[in-house]
């Protein structure tokens, strides 16, 4: 039986010098499952990033060691037909807006092809919307969106299938065969709570002591990093006891810090800067956080979600459609209307006094993450690829 061959074609970008190649380290360990799961070869079709290598993540690999072929493309270079041409399925990005040919290629080559989409029409306006105060930029920024949207539709036509990071992109495209649901994360097996690790922090818990509070992501507005010291200030005029621990880096950093200060938030507040995330963040989450605050304005599927249920942490936050996703398929946490910022300091003041809940809500949490750990969502997403591959083509 022939070994059908699989080329995938990422939003993430591979870092090349000489023959040294640095891959997102997330990307990276997917790939090493796709090596073993995948019944054929396997081609990475990917552009070259100029920018700085991030802080931490990455792996560095040469073409005699990895598992698979990767095609660097050139500078402003697209996957063309001769990237395709050997696959009996594409895997491309439907985010990436110079990957929305793909489809049609495909058909043309007799090529199965199946797209991956994460951020919705709602959230890429959103997105836009924060990024400038000029309404004139603002306005050709949607023009350019909604175009975008109306060629990423007609590709969507063209395709076999569609794998989903997050229920908002499940629910936006529904019309469209053979999707996947699926949520993102970084959170092996072995890497999920332990049961005794979760009743000793929730022993910790019973104990009455300061709620501790956790954040951690990128320091922007499209985060909600802007409301978390004006949160921690009503739950000090609340008199709360409380300990708020921010984790990551970004550019409200600084203005954040000045504002801790500014109110004399100190000994309330932790700024704990961007850390390793399997080193530092995971065992920090799993024994220090009480509970988890996501203030996210925009409904992107964020890997924190299921990063954080992974550990044990229940959630509150503004229910945008990726927490709201969540939380109609399992009791993990609570959502409040968007930049309610007085709706969750009350929240969390009733918690305090319902520590019981959160340690029930806390064990749904570690139950959901059992569901979608790395190795999981990787294997029924090969599984979704394959039941394509050997399906029926769409006519």
């Amino acid at each position: 039986m022939q070994k059908p061959p699989l080329t995938i074609i990422p939003s993430v970008p591979v870092w090349k010098q000489g023959e040294t190649l640095r891959f997102d380290r997330k990307f990276y360990d997917g790939l090493l499952i796709y090596a073993e799961l995948w019944p054929g070869p396997i081609t990475c079709v990917m552009a070259q990033s100029s920018s700085p290598l991030p802080d931490f993540g990455v792996v560095e690999a040469t073409p005699g060691e990895m598992p698979f072929t990767c095609i660097v493309l050139k500078e402003n270079e697209l996957a063309g037909s001769e990237h395709i041409a050997n696959a009996a399925v594409v895997l491309a990005s439907a985010d990436a807006h110079d990957q929305l040919h793909v489809a049609a290629l495909c058909r043309q080559k007799g090529v199965r092809c199946v797209y991956v989409i994460e951020y919705i029409p709602e959230t890429r306006y959103q997105i836009a919307a924060l990024s400038s105060r000029n309404p004139v930029l603002r306005l050709r920024q949607y023009l350019y969106l909604w175009l975008g949207e109306r060629k990423r539709r007609k590709a969507f036509e063209l395709c076999d299938g569609l794998q989903c990071n997050g229920a908002p992109a499940y629910h936006e495209y529904r019309e469209i065969p053979n999707r996947l649901l699926y949520f993102d994360t970084r959170v092996s097996k072995e890497q999920l709570i332990g049961d005794a690790e979760l009743e000793a922090r929730l022993c910790t818990l019973r104990e009455k002591k300061p709620l501790r509070l956790g954040f951690s992501g990128r320091l922007v507005a499209m985060k909600g990093a802007d409301h978390l010291v004006q949160l921690a200030l009503k739950l000090k005029k609340l008199n709360l006891p409380f300990h708020l621990s921010i984790y990551g880096a970004g550019d409200l950093e600084a203005e954040m810090k000045r504002s801790i200060e500014r109110n004399g938030l100190n000994e309330l507040v932790t700024m704990e800067g961007a850390v390793d995330f399997h080193r530092q963040l995971l065992p920090d989450l799993k024994e220090k956080v009480d509970l988890f605050v996501a203030l996210h304005r925009q409904s992107d599927p964020s890997c924190t979600y299921l990063e954080t249920l992974s550990c044990g942490v229940p959630i509150v936050g503004y229910r945008n459609q990726a927490f709201g996703g969540i939380l109609d398929l399992a009791e993990i946490g609570w959502g409040v209307g968007p930049d309610d910022i007085d709706a969750v300091s009350l929240m969390i003041l009733r918690l305090d006094l319902a520590r019981e809940e959160i340690a029930e809500k806390s064990r749904n949490a570690v139950n959901f993450g059992r569901q979608h750990d790395f190795e999981t969502t990787y294997k029924n997403r090969i599984d979704h690829l394959l039941s394509i591959t050997n399906g029926r083509k769409r006519t």
